[in-house]
């Protein structure tokens, strides 16, 4: 029996209330049946278009009619309705969702039909196009656009023209057929809307699947990180010799910028340059390009990045998480994103559909509406593996080939570039990100979800000192600042962490880094101290870092006490125990002092020293009283010896994953206490107040539950103040735990401190910036600062990056939780320290003590870089960059050297910067090398303009 009308059932009254959230199933069949219901023997047949009807109320059936009745209506139909249908001689066909099965039902196998399988697609495609659009322009307030006799004239005249077999017919009323849609949708959006294709490449499945990627017809976005690639040219060179010759013609825009997809929010910045650096390298290498766009598949989405990117010439990000994590949620297609230091950047930030999933095709025009309301371009992107099994992706993919009736397939590349508004400009800040790092690693059962941060970023920083007496020994005798050694250290260094798949390596890596740290130390000091005359021992103190510290030194090899005086502060000499044997001395930034071993001292007493205390619980110097907690082993407070306000105190404890309530007894009566921590107990204490250059006290006992003293763990717990240094250095040590379970943000064992401003203002690092909280949860790896109008205190976390705000005045460090395996643990509290990054590198970061045989030629004391700001720090001393001249039009040749600079607390200033030689010429340059000014020189200083969170890197030539 012929066909005489083409009949969908849909689930809704009409189109406007169309179902949209459907699951997978359901909404393929939906799908599905509209699509095949444009099947070109059924229109030929109909001669008419196919139209819907609403399942609820289905109109009464016909002879020849054909009826698509999707799964998800099955329960929208009247009893038996589908069974008097087919009595009346109508064709129903039911319980089916893919494709061919509603073709084999509806009109026969494609064996049965021989009719070109290419066009039936196309007509598929016609027939998701009608659908989108017709969903489309209800979501945009149209209604009734489609000139439908016209749109019926060219289906109809396509459909007979394929079954007679004539291709260049049939193509030519199809595409007439896509224009009249297309004409409709420009009545209610008259500019071009976009579609881009983020196609993610792994190695594993990126060799048999890519090539498919790479020969379609409409350009593609590729998104690789560096060592997938690399592992990618390795395994299979075919494949990427045309992801080269594909990316070369534009075919195809690669999406990338990192080596490795590391956790970035948690690394310190020099470990991001790196990753950067590298990553670069590797994509010049395989492709011979370097991407200009940046994207990642893991979360790693920072305020930081912008300037970062824009340095190294992207112009472009996708400011968007395809992994879990938090962020600012405002989508775009377009926006101007502003970094924490003004610089601006295009970025993409419209989460992505997935292109293998049914349900994305019912909220594309909902999507698409959304963009073309809210952003200057419309654009949707649909993220995808290599393979995409979904055929409404290839019906929007078929669409371009007629008319971009929903979209034209562009390039994330061709975005940016697109003229017209750049779009909303957003200044998101650090507190606005977030990871979800610590919940995967303990979700996956990865061992050590803390300390393998800490680990890294403690390596990092050694390395990083290590580094600056490499480069500054190069500087003073003419050699490369970098060579295949330190390269080879910092490629090993950031390989093996914080990624588990490295962990292995990180022994290796240790011997390498001590190794380093003792010869380059060595030989720098041997260039300071030059063919010396005569022979008088002593030390060479190394600073590394580019502020002036205060240190306590600990020289068991002193025969006499030095004089006090210069940068000698204070000596603590003990004749007999040469383990007492202490220097305090304030070394200049970049610089050294020389201290002798022998010497008469003309005056060895310690100004200011502090007076000694009867109370057992209680040690003090010059500058802090500490008092310990008699009943938890923490710290009850921590005063000025000459006020009275506390500044902290501090305690270990246990926090269970839901609130327990128990029954404590104060003074005779009984009170309910409702808390999810436990209780930390003493069972012993042992202080040495002392006179030395360090006061110390130990304690020790359990922490149990209160509700039935049930033991937790043991700890052990040392601290530590300096003579003439505002400074509580705090060491635990943690036995017989029982390991937390879950969710680790709401079970660990932690170290608690609180104070007592409920009004305090928090500050934490991050990529080396001070920046604010929001929230409970944040990270930092550097230090947590509280502040209130007349007072700082800085808990530097020697590396340990998560922490909670439990309070208004409490705050939770995270030490142990499922899967942590460290049980030894630092912090270091510094009080009113105006700079926290700078007091957190001051105790994090190395002090070299090199014995000598003479003191340097320039001096005692010396300094080889001074910066005059303190919130600039000095991040590395780098190589000079000679470009070409048609990268950078005025090249200065000659020697130098550049130096890696950061603005750290947000405070824009002017900085005049002086090393040991008078430069000739001064440039602030991009991270590519590329000069981005000239710098004012002053005698021997060089005038710098830092912007507030800048990375700048300025070089300095000399005459020859």
């Amino acid at each position: 029996m012929a066909v005489n009308d083409i009949l969908v059932l849909i689930p809704s009254h009409s189109l406007e209330d169309f179902p949209t959230d459907q699951g997978d199933q359901p909404s393929a069949g939906l799908l599905n049946a509209f699509a095949v219901a444009w099947h070109p023997k059924l229109i030929a047949e109909a001669a008419q278009l196919p139209r819907w009807h609403r399942a609820d109320d289905p109109p009464q059936p016909q002879p020849g009619q054909i009826i698509f009745i999707p799964e998800v209506c099955d329960g929208w139909l009247p009893h038996d309705w589908s069974d008097r249908s087919r009595a009346a001689g109508a064709t129903v066909v039911t319980g089916l969702v893919r494709r061919d099965e509603l073709a084999a039902a509806a009109v026969g196998t494609p064996e049965q039909l021989a009719l070109d399988a290419d066009l039936v697609s196309d007509c598929y495609a016609l027939g998701t196009t009608w659908l989108l659009l017709e969903l489309l322009s209800r979501q945009m307030r149209n209604f009734g656009n489609i000139d439908e006799l016209r749109l019926q004239n060219r289906a109809v005249s396509a459909a007979r023209a394929i079954v007679a077999g004539d291709r260049e017919t049939a193509e030519a009323h199809l595409r007439g057929a896509f224009e009249v849609l297309q004409e409709a949708r420009e009545r209610f959006y008259p500019v071009d809307c976009y579609l881009l294709d983020l196609c993610l490449v792994v190695p594993d499945v990126a060799a048999s699947l890519l090539p498919t990627v790479l020969h379609q017809p409409h350009v593609t976005n590729v998104l690789i990180a560096g060592n997938d690639l690399q592992r990618l040219a390795a395994e299979h060179p075919a494949t990427v010799a045309a992801l080269r010759t594909a990316a070369a013609s534009g075919q195809i825009c690669v999406l990338g910028g990192e080596a490795r997809e590391r956790p970035l929010p948690l690394l310190p910045l020099e470990s991001v340059l790196w990753g950067f650096r590298r990553g670069q390298a590797i994509y010049q290498e395989v492709l011979g390009l370097s991407p200009r766009v940046w994207g990642r598949r893991r979360f790693g989405l920072s305020p930081v990045l912008p300037q970062i990117l824009q340095q190294l010439g992207y112009v472009g990000a996708l400011h968007v998480a395809l992994d879990d994590g938090i962020y600012p949620d405002a989508e775009h297609s377009r926006l101007r994103w502003q970094g924490v230091d003004e610089s601006l950047l295009d970025a993409f930030s419209r989460i992505p559909l997935a292109a293998d999933s049914a349900p994305s095709y019912l909220r594309f025009p909902a999507r698409m509406a959304e963009s073309m309301d809210n952003d200057h371009v419309a654009a949707v992107a649909l993220a995808r593996w290599p393979e995409v099994s979904a055929p409404w992706f290839d019906d929007l993919r078929r669409m371009q080939r007629y008319a971009p009736v929903l979209g034209k397939w562009i390039t994330f590349e061709q975005l940016f570039a697109a003229s017209g508004s750049p779009g909303r400009l957003c200044a998101y800040q650090a507190k606005e990100y977030f990871t979800a790092n610590l919940l995967q690693h303990v979700a996956r059962r990865e061992p050590n979800p803390i300390s393998r941060y800490a680990d890294h970023v403690l390596r990092r920083r050694r390395f990083d000192a290590a580094l600056w007496c490499r480069s500054m020994t190069a500087l003073l005798l003419g050699e490369p600042v970098e060579t295949a050694e330190t390269q080879s250290l910092e490629e090993a260094l950031e390989c093996c962490g914080p990624d588990q798949a490295a962990e292995d390596r990180t022994g290796q890596v240790e011997q390498q880094l001590s190794a380093a740290e003792q010869a380059w130390p060595d030989r720098l000091a041997s260039v300071l101290i030059g063919s010396a005359q005569e022979s008088q021992p002593g030390f060479l103190a190394i600073n590394p870092l580019s502020f002036a510290r205060r240190v306590t030194l600990s020289l068991p090899d002193l025969i006499s006490p030095p004089a006090i005086e210069g940068p000698i502060k204070a000596v603590d000499f003990h004749f007999t125990d040469r383990a007492s044997r202490w220097v305090t001395v304030d070394l200049p930034g970049c610089g050294f002092v020389w201290i002798p071993t022998n010497q008469a001292a003309r005056d060895t007493s310690s100004a200011g020293a502090h007076r000694p205390t009867t109370d057992p619980w209680i040690i003090r110097n010059e500058r802090i009283e500490l008092t310990l907690n008699e009943e938890t082993g923490g710290i009850l407070q921590v005063r000025h010896p000459l006020r009275r306000e506390n500044r902290f105190s501090q305690v270990l404890s246990y926090r269970f994953p839901r609130e327990r309530k128990y029954v404590v007894e104060v003074d005779g009566e009984q009170h309910t206490v409702r808390s999810q921590y436990a209780e930390a107990r003493c069972e012993g204490q042992d202080i040495h107040p002392g006179h030395g250059a360090i006061q110390s006290a130990v304690t020790w006992g359990v922490i149990s539950d209160p509700t039935n003293h049930e033991l937790l763990a043991r700890f052990r717990q040392t601290v530590r103040i300096f003579r003439l240094r505002p400074v509580v250095h705090i060491q635990i040590e943690l036995s017989d735990l029982r390991i937390p379970e879950g969710d680790p943000w709401n079970n660990y064992f932690c170290c608690r401190f609180a104070w007592d401003d409920s009004a305090a203002s928090i500050t934490r690092s991050h990529l080396d910036g001070a920046h604010g909280i929001a929230g409970e949860r944040f990270e930092s790896s550097d230090f947590v600062e509280i502040a209130t109008a007349s007072e700082r205190t800085t808990i530097v976390t020697h590396g340990l990056p998560f922490h909670r705000k439990t309070g208004p005045r409490m705050l939770d460090t995270l030490l142990v939780v499922a899967g942590e395996e460290r049980r030894r643990f630092e912090f270091t509290v510094v009080l009113d320290h105006a700079y926290p990054l700078e007091a957190a590198r001051d105790l994090t970061g190395p002090v070299y003590v090199v014995p000598t045989s003479a003191p340097p030629r320039s001096g005692r004391s010396g300094w080889l870089f001074h910066v005059d700001a303190r919130n600039v720090q000095l991040q590395r001393v780098l190589h000079v960059s000679d470009m070409p001249a048609e990268i950078d039009e005025h090249p200065v040749r000659g020697p130098g050297f550049a130096l890696r600079l950061l603005e750290t607390e947000g405070r824009g200033r002017n900085v005049l910067l002086r090393c040991f030689r008078t430069p000739i010429f001064a440039r602030k340059r991009d991270l590519k090398g590329a000069t981005l000014r000239e710098l004012a020189l002053d005698g021997d200083a060089v005038l710098i303009e830092m912007r507030a969170y800048e990375i700048a890197e300025v070089e300095l030539r000399f005459a020859q």
